[in-house]
């Protein structure tokens, strides 16, 4: 056989096999995917700080994309904003709180945090990996950066003689923020759960409702406690994109079996059940 005849078979072999081997790539789904799930998330955050005498409870929203890293734990990914708000009362030591007429100010901020972290599920670590655990807690720890832009405002029992409503001041930045808290996941099926979260967010500023420092009537420039800080509760609803590659432990293979096979029969009834109701309208 010809040398150049040789080469040729051997350019077509490599060829056709790096082909297929693409082609079988490509099938597959990513292994990023495998354990990955992306949940919206609704809920209210709750300020502590120098102006929060009342009205301290106000919106939250945003998304969270978590990875399994084992059977126990995952990597999570966080971006939740919405408003903060609250009202501090203007009163002398002994007085009553008449919380129609004496504010002394209020604050109103549109923040946005970028969180990375980690969730534990101990229940997975000491009683075993089961992926269809109805209810199923875990513990959330998480380092980021918050974005804030707050406004102040004066009220009506202010001490500078300004008008109730004049804006005050001004105060935007970014800063660092770590947070914690539990949660609680419920499973619906292979795809879908809900859950519920409660994260307590230290912020490294005391900015948060504008109200950093106050001054006297005599002029005199106070500084006030050092760092807000505020939790958030939300319920959030849970959709994973690929099977992870974690299996149950054997010991609950009947009961993920039998969750599992009255998921697919409910499923096979609406199936079935939507078939028979077109074919009943082609008729």
């Amino acid at each position: 056989m010809p040398l150049s005849l040789r080469y040729f078979i051997v350019v077509i072999v490599i060829l056709s096999s790096t082909l297929s081997d693409s082609n079988a790539q490509r099938r597959r789904k990513p292994k990023i995917w495998e354990g990955f799930s992306v949940t919206g998330r609704v809920g209210a955050n709750h300020f502590y700080g120098d102006l929060v005498d009342d009205g301290r409870t106000n919106y939250s929203f945003g998304v969270v994309g978590e990875k399994e890293l084992n059977t126990f734990l995952s990597g999570r990914l966080s971006l939740m904003g919405g408003k903060m708000s609250g009202s501090q009362h203007a009163y002398s030591d002994g007085d009553d709180i008449d919380f129609e007429g004496d504010v002394y100010a209020w604050f109103d901020n549109t923040y946005v945090e970028m969180n990375a972290g980690a969730s534990f599920r101990p229940l997975n670590l000491l009683l075993g990996y089961y992926k269809q655990r109805a209810f199923n807690p875990y513990v959330i720890g998480q380092v980021g950066i918050l974005y804030y832009s707050a406004s102040e405002y004066f009220g009506a029992r202010n001490d500078q003689g300004e008008e109730d409503g004049a804006h005050w001041r001004d105060k935007s930045g970014i800063t660092a923020s770590i947070s914690g808290g539990l949660g609680l996941s419920y499973w619906i099926n292979s795809q879908w759960s809900v859950n519920i979260e409660a994260i307590g967010t230290f912020p490294t500023t005391d900015e948060l409702d504008a109200h950093s420092e106050w001054t006297s009537p005599d002029g005199t420039v106070y500084q006030t406690e050092a760092n807000d800080f505020y939790y958030t509760t939300s319920i959030g609803l849970t959709f994973l994109i690929d099977d992870s590659r974690w299996k149950n432990e054997p010991k609950y293979n009947r009961k993920a079996y039998l969750k599992t096979r009255s998921q697919y029969k409910s499923s096979s009834k609406k199936n079935l059940k939507s078939i028979n109701k077109k074919r009943r309208k082609r008729r």
